[in-house]
């Protein structure tokens, strides 16, 4: 018997995904600061200071966890 895959769930992850990471760089423009993703690690740049935000635990749900750290740090 075929193991089923579908890939409907797998575009549908990578587009979440794809919306998450553009909800992260809006959040932290909306206060003037730059994201960046060093290897795998995201910091944010606010006044000339790199600041680590974390090291997400899976990278497909990479830019979901970061999204979640992202409003609580700046509390929106």
């Amino acid at each position: 018997m075929k193991k089923r895959f579908s890939t409907e769930k797998a575009d549908w992850s990578d587009i979440r995904e794809k919306q998450y990471r553009q909800d992260c760089l809006d959040i932290v423009l909306q206060f003037g600061d730059i994201l960046k993703k060093i290897d795998d690690k995201v910091y944010l740049i606010r006044n000339d200071e790199q600041i680590e935000i974390l090291k997400p635990d899976k990278q497909k749900s990479f830019w979901y966890e970061t999204w979640l750290k992202i409003k609580d740090y700046y509390g929106v």
